[in-house]
């Protein structure tokens, strides 16, 4: 009798101890595997960083992508809060980068701009556009101006997004109509809206020239796989721009 009490005893006792022991092997192989991914997540994410900043250099490697960014519908890629401003270029820049002044073959041939802005919900954001372009020798500067209560005797804007681009939803719209030849590039600023920062997108007849490159840079270390994609536009232009006077040349007093 007291012989099989024991050998039960003996054997709660084991299976305790099994428990303990799978529950412990367990937990070290959850551990393992999770260091594991993580260093892999790590060296992925590692490498896809190196792919983006040999894209940015000029240098396009395996697992990397870059594509120019134009067409018809162009977004912004970062929003803007009251105050900021962002460009999109109407004319083409050459291969070393730099804008031509004169268009370029590639140049926005359109007469008119759809433009839309304002993706957060709060109070009404208006919108100042200013138009850069050439007409013979001459630098020009004209400026638009459209807001959806008409405070500060801008134009009202409407809600028709139609024409705008699908990537957000916009809140307000405007067309920018009867737009002068020698195009060079559309200034665009918020106000009104704060911290809070909108969206901006433009829509055109014929396609605007290229704003950049969409770069996309994929790694993959054992079973982990991370992706990084950045947006490299064309150099923005100097806030100063928008408060100061536009000049091909040098200026003399």
């Amino acid at each position: 009798m007291r012989q099989g009490q024991a050998l039960i005893v003996i054997l709660l006792v084991l299976a305790v101890a099994l428990t303990l022991g799978l529950a412990v092997v367990s937990r070290t192989v959850t551990e393992v595997g999770t260091a594991t991914t993580q260093a892999e997540s790590s060296r992925a994410l590692s490498k896809a960083e190196s792919g983006v900043e040999a894209a940015l250099s000029g240098t396009i490697i395996a697992g990397v992508t870059a594509t120019d960014y134009s067409g018809k519908q162009i977004s912004i890629s970062e929003p803007l809060a009251a105050g900021e401003s962002s460009t999109i270029f109407l004319a083409e820049h050459d291969s070393n980068g730099n804008l031509d002044l004169i268009g370029g073959l590639n140049a926005y041939s359109g007469n008119s701009v759809d433009l839309c802005w304002g993706t957060e919900a709060g109070s009404p954001v208006a919108i100042e556009a200013s138009l850069y372009y050439k007409e013979l020798s001459n630098y020009k500067v004209v400026r638009f101006a459209y807001d959806p209560e008409g405070r500060g005797g801008f134009t009202r804007s409407d809600t028709d997004r139609t024409n705008c681009p699908t990537d957000h939803i916009y809140l307000n719209h405007a067309t920018l109509s009867s737009l002068p030849a020698g195009k060079i590039l559309l200034r665009v600023r918020l106000l009104y809206n704060g911290d809070v920062a909108h969206y901006v997108g433009v829509s055109g007849s014929t396609p605007f020239p290229i704003q950049g490159k969409n770069i996309v840079s994929t790694a993959t270390e054992g079973n982990t796989t991370r992706k990084i994609e950045v947006f490299q536009r064309y150099p923005d232009l100097s806030p100063l721009l928008d408060s100061a006077v536009f000049s091909g040349g040098g200026l003399a007093k």
